[in-house]
């Protein structure tokens, strides 16, 4: 699927539903959510790179354990969903930008990946994957999560692309927190 389709595919999604995927509901998603937060290497953190977050349902929770989110994702109607949501939270900037092109300049202290990854054409997750190493050659730690189901569109699915990090980045792998639904793998930089 183009980007450009991928685009509207998205754009449809949040225009029928302002939670496509039931973030605010799904047992699913509240499981996951702790766990990705119990996974985090530090009870807190400074500077946070969310990439993907939708309407922003993670983001409050990792906004409650980091100095300063920098949350980013390519839909704009997913945005302004994320904008009310998080009215009032002081400590998160929200950015429409393509992951991995479009990454926001700087380093991290902790970059999470949650449910993204897999929706990257080859070329951009061979580019996503350069881009985490940089990030973990810095000190950075990554977690990355993927459904583990297989999708109708996306060109991988959450158990390739983990354990193609697994390989790449296997110098800087801290974590495998596998589920049987969900594959959550953290990295740490030095």
């Amino acid at each position: 699927m183009s980007a450009t389709a991928e685009h509207e595919r998205f754009k449809r999604l949040y225009q029928d539903s302002s939670d496509p995927w039931g973030y605010r509901t799904s047992g699913y998603e509240h499981a996951k959510y702790a766990a990705t937060l119990a996974a985090l290497p530090k009870p807190a953190h400074g500077l946070c790179l969310e990439v993907g977050c939708s309407i922003g349902v993670f983001t409050g929770l990792l906004a409650a354990r980091c100095q300063h989110v920098v949350a980013i994702d390519f839909s704009l109607s997913a945005l302004e969903l994320a904008r009310r949501h998080l009215q009032g939270v002081g400590n998160v900037d929200l950015l429409r930008a393509s992951f991995p092109e479009e990454a926001p300049p700087g380093s991290w202290d902790v970059i999470v990946c949650s449910e993204v990854l897999y929706y990257l054409q080859p070329p951009a997750l061979d580019e996503a994957i350069g881009w985490l190493k940089t990030q973990l050659s810095y000190g950075a730690s990554a977690l990355a999560v993927s459904w583990r189901g297989v999708g109708r569109d996306e060109p991988a699915t959450g158990d390739q692309v983990h354990d193609r990090l697994a390989r790449e980045l296997a110098g800087w792998h801290a974590l495998d927190a596998r589920q049987d639904e969900y594959r959550l793998d953290r990295f740490d930089g030095r």
